[in-house]
């Protein structure tokens, strides 16, 4: 008997394009055991069943009307195997299962009952006519014009039909016909294949909608023709119109790959049979249009499908393939015939402004499969950016129509996704976005972030390609255009400094050299240089915009050290001819770029001062930089630089200079630190890191006396030097300077109580609750603000001292005595402040709104600062000196963030200071200051009863108890009493403090005795 074949799943689909792919249904999925499946039963069918027969029968042709992919597979070679198995089962038994079970299977819409049954179908066929030859054999009364008839009896739509019913017939007609077609019997059979073509026709004829499927079909019987059937073939489907068609197109390309020393027929292609050769008449075809000229010239053609279908035909992917064939093939004129190709068929065709929706949507298609599956050919993917179709996809993924904006969108989409698998398409891809017929401003026109991730894709090798493609559409535009170059150039800065950012700096392997080689060198030519070849001329206001990007791409490359390289070298290859330069200017230049150039010298060579030399390089960069943006103070910046290096660096005498090198390092950098810049905070991190190891007891100080400045206008006066804005209302004389700081004083002493009371919250109230205080805070801050400016003003115009708080005058004297002819004197002097006052009043509150939140952002910068120093140099006796300062601002701010960020300080410094201790003695300790420093907490823990401040003030003063002791254990008495005195004021003073700064004190103690009795113990073993 003929031996069974095992079919694929492949096998069972019916036309690849209209086959909907059967998947196994996703479910989630539970740890089970796994429970093997017993094997089918293979016997031979019996010609009546009854009982398990039957039951067994009914159950394996369920099974293989399954959407499960495996079940179906089993219950085909089940059946196989049960129909052909062994010695096969009787005639009459096959006839059966054929014609009441298989075909008759074809026209139900159930399931996966139609995939199921071709399977079978297409192996019960091979066997009976092919080199099995079955028919003859044993089954000679299943002939195979009585089988065919089978197929078109149970296919046949007969009585009164729904609609969905007679498209069930015709799919199963179709099923039963490529079973024919796969079974590979009908070119071994004289006269076999014309009878299914006839049919298939026939089919495509009646049923419009089903043609493509039809035109599969055929395309897969072209496999198995040779020539002369292929000729005869072709024939037929010209002399019923298919020629034209969209199945014709693709039938003749296949028909051409396969023979190519074929006869076609000499219409509709031609005696080559190339559609690609006549691009118009192609276009209508692939469009599926046609006029009353193409019929008459070129005989009959196919009527239209009449329906549209929303997939893309099968016929675009051969087409496309043997463009791409020839492209890979280096085919010679290949670029130019692909873009006519794609402008006559898509563009001007799929594309057009009288296009339909339905067709643009294919046109969409067609972009995503060009992208999809062929991106690697770039020799071609840069024709496929034409006019209409990027118009189309720029206004449409804007358009809230459903429809099309879908496709639109899925179509960026698409091409990101494949962009991200081909990198080598990157430059070719961004350049049909943004030149030619793309917008430069796509992202914006288009409201998406399709530029923003292509740009996130550039590396090493194609990064000077991508700048030059950024840089090409705006370096000459006509003078028409020169909004639109300013606009480009402009834009051009955010492409660039999105390109940077998306590289990691801190990734080793991670080859970044384009930055260095070409995008900041672009950035600092638009930003410093004059480029002739730039028409128009680039303006200030795009010069400045560069600059600033330019700042944010040294931000970004300055996440570590690592990056100090890119400003250095800039600034030294930059040539700033657009920077008008004086003789100072350009002296002051020269010589920092000597300073500059000796540094970076330095810093290759390496050694333990290799961070020093860099920090100091990247500061000489910068300020540089600086002086080329027109900063008024940058040369004095410069000057400073220099006295800095002279002494750290080149350790020149100082001793007729008053002024301490380190300290004005340090004023430096808390300059940068005033400064809004991301870029300055980080450069100062930096270079404070390299020279803390250089703090000195000045430098120190001008940083604490940061967190101990009052969070108002007036601390930002004192802080920055400033004067206030009204003269008027501040020019008092020297007794009202008197009363302005009592004043001042009662105001400090206000903040502090009701500082007092808020720290003595408890812990777990709200961060809303806190937030709102503040707020009301604020505003009661600027209305004595306000009414102390007021009282001031009043006082100078009476010739009296100011009112105090309580709005009582200090020495009780009355003005009841003043004339009428004094108080008209005066009437006008009041209109005026009063006026002034009003007018000021609002604008006052956000000033000292600002103030406010300028002094506190200054104060968190300073303690980063300080934390770097606590975690770094705890072992240094001169950074315990930060311990008070710390413990005040936790006292005196308002600012929840910058109290809990001192007593992570505190905490981060009580750690280092413990392990840098344990693994080496204390050095240099001076016993004396530092009970005097624990004396001074003690101070202040006496004037808030918090439990934050009492955890932040014992963690500060154990932490410099452990330091004395660990240097002289006889000084534990002298720390003892400090805690003494303490406990002995509260009790006598009634002051209250938390009992925890007590009890951790004990704690200490306890745990130092037992680690000296330990100790003691292991030196006697």
């Amino acid at each position: 008997m003929g031996s069974k074949r095992k079919r694929s799943a492949q096998d069972a689909a019916v036309a690849a394009p209209a086959a909907k792919k059967q998947q196994k249904t996703s479910k989630p999925t539970t740890k089970k055991p796994v429970e093997t499946p017993a094997p089918l039963d293979t016997s031979p069918f019996v010609n009546n069943p009854r009982g398990d027969d039957l039951k067994r029968e009914v159950n394996l042709y369920d099974m293989l009307s399954s959407e499960d992919d495996s079940q179906r597979l089993d219950a085909a070679n089940a059946i196989v195997s049960g129909l052909l198995g062994g010695d096969g089962v009787e005639e009459s038994t096959l006839q059966k299962h054929l014609e009441r079970r298989l075909f008759r299977g074809l026209a139900s819409g159930r399931k996966g009952a139609r995939l199921g049954f071709s399977i079978v179908l297409s192996e019960l066929l091979a066997q009976l006519f092919g080199s099995a030859n079955l028919s003859a054999t044993k089954y000679p009364g299943l002939t195979f014009d009585n089988v065919f008839e089978f197929l078109i009896l149970k296919t046949k739509p007969e009585g009164d039909l729904s609609g969905q019913e007679q498209k069930d017939h015709a799919l199963g007609l179709l099923f039963g016909l490529q079973c024919f077609v796969r079974s590979k019997i009908l070119f071994s059979i004289d006269g076999k294949w014309e009878l299914i073509l006839d049919k298939l026709l026939d089919l495509s004829s009646k049923k419009s909608w089903i043609r493509e499927e039809c035109g599969w079909v055929i395309m897969e019987a072209l496999e198995q023709m040779n020539q002369e059937q292929a000729e005869s073939t072709l024939k037929k489907l010209c002399d019923v119109g298919l020629g034209l068609s969209p199945e014709g197109v693709g039938i003749w390309l296949r028909a051409r790959d396969k023979f190519s020393k074929m006869n076609f027929p000499s219409n509709p292609w031609g005696q080559s049979g190339n559609p690609l050769e006549h691009l118009n008449s192609l276009a209508k075809a692939l469009k599926e249009s046609s006029s009353s000229e193409d019929t008459s010239s070129k005989g009959q053609q196919a009527k239209q499908t009449g329906t549209w279908n929303a997939k893309l035909h099968f016929v675009w992917d051969i087409v496309l393939s043997q463009y791409v064939k020839a492209a890979n093939s280096k085919a010679k004129n290949i670029m130019s015939e692909f873009d006519k190709f794609w402008k006559v068929t898509v563009d001007e065709n799929l594309f057009s402004a009288s296009a339909s929706r339905e067709r643009k949507f294919w046109g969409f298609l067609v972009f995503q499969r060009m992208i999809q599956s062929h991106i690697s050919c770039t020799t071609l993917i840069t024709s496929i950016f034409s006019h209409n179709l990027v118009r189309c996809l720029i206004n449409h993924v804007q358009e809230k129509d459903r429809f099309l904006n879908r496709a639109a969108d899925k179509s960026l989409k698409v091409l990101t996704h494949a962009v991200e698998e081909n990198p080598d398409a990157l430059v070719v891809v961004l350049q049909g976005l943004i030149d030619g017929n793309g917008a430069y401003s796509f992202d914006r026109v288009t409201k998406t972030k399709t530029i923003e991730k292509l740009l996130s894709m550039v590396d090493d090798t194609n990064g000077e390609a991508v700048l030059d493609v950024l840089t090409s559409p705006f370096m000459v535009v006509p003078s028409s255009e020169t909004n639109d170059a300013e606009k480009r150039r402009q834009m051009f800065g955010d492409y660039v400094l999105t390109a940077i950012r998306h590289v990691d700096i801190t990734e080793a392997s991670q080859d970044s050299s384009w930055i260095k080689t070409a995008a900041l060198p672009q950035l600092a030519s638009l930003a410093y240089s004059n480029n002739s070849e730039a028409k128009p001329p680039i303006s200030e206001g795009t010069r400045t915009l560069i600059r600033n990007r330019l700042t944010s791409a040294f931000t970004h490359l300055l996440s570590n050290m690592d990056g100090y390289h890119y400003p250095c070298d800039l600034v030294i290859s930059c040539t700033p001819d657009a920077v008008a330069m004086d003789g100072l200017i350009t002296g002051a230049k020269d010589a920092a770029f000597t300073t500059l150039q000796k540094l970076m010298k330095k810093a290759k060579k390496g050694g333990k001062d290799k961070a020093t030399f860099q920090t100091l390089s990247l500061l000489y960069a910068l300020v540089i930089f600086q002086l080329y943006n027109g900063d008024v103070e940058a040369v004095s910046i410069l000057d400073e630089l220099k006295l800095c290096y002279d002494n750290l660096i080149k350790h020149k005498s100082t001793e007729d200079s008053e002024v301490e090198p380190f300290e004005v390092l340090v004023e430096l950098l808390l300059s940068f630190l005033s400064s809004p810049s991301a870029l300055l905070r980080k450069v100062t991190q930096h270079v404070f890191t390299a020279f803390m190891s250089e703090m000195t007891e000045g430098g120190l100080k001008l940083m604490t006396d940061v967190l101990e400045t009052s969070e108002n206008m007036r601390g930002q006066q004192e802080m920055f030097d400033e004067n206030p804005d009204d003269e008027d209302a501040m020019d008092v004389d020297e007794e009202d300077d008197e009363m302005d700081l009592d004043v001042e004083v009662v105001d400090m002493n206000g903040e502090e109580g009701h500082l007092n009371a808020h720290l003595a919250e408890e812990e777990e109230e709200s961060d809303e609750e806190e937030n709102d205080e503040e707020s009301e805070d604020d505003e009661d801050e600027g209305d004595d603000e306000a009414n102390k400016e007021l009282n001031d003003a009043l006082a100078k115009i009476l010739g009296t001292s100011a009112l105090d708080q309580n709005g009582e005058d200090e020495d009780g004297d009355s003005d009841s005595d003043m004339t009428d002819s004094g108080m008209d004197a005066l009437t006008p002097k009041l209109e005026e402040v009063l006026g002034r006052m009003q007018k000021k009043g609002p604008s006052n509150k956000q000033e000292q709104k600002d103030a406010k939140e300028n002094m506190v952002n200054f104060k968190s910068r300073v303690l980063d600062l300080l934390d770097i120093y606590a975690k770094k140099q705890a072992s240094d006796p001169l950074a315990a000196e930060i311990l008070l300062p710390l413990l005040r601002l936790i006292r005196t701010t308002k600012a929840k963030h910058l109290s809990d960020k001192a007593f992570s300080i505190i905490q981060a410094f009580a750690k280092s200071k413990s392990k840098a201790s344990s693994s080496e003695a204390e050095v240099g300790i001076n016993v004396k200051a530092q009970i005097a420093l624990i004396k001074g907490i003690h101070e202040e823990v006496l004037k808030d009863q918090s439990k934050v401040f009492a955890k932040a003030a014992s963690t500060a003063s154990l932490s410099l108890a452990s330091g004395i002791y660990r240097a002289d254990k006889s000084q534990f008495e002298k720390i003892g009493k400090v805690y003494l005195h303490t406990m002995t004021k509260c009790d006598v003073e009634g002051v209250k403090i938390q009992a925890s700064f007590v009890s951790d004190w004990v704690n200490w103690w306890q745990s130092h005795i037992a680690q000296a009795a330990a100790g003691g113990a292991a030196n006697e073993e």
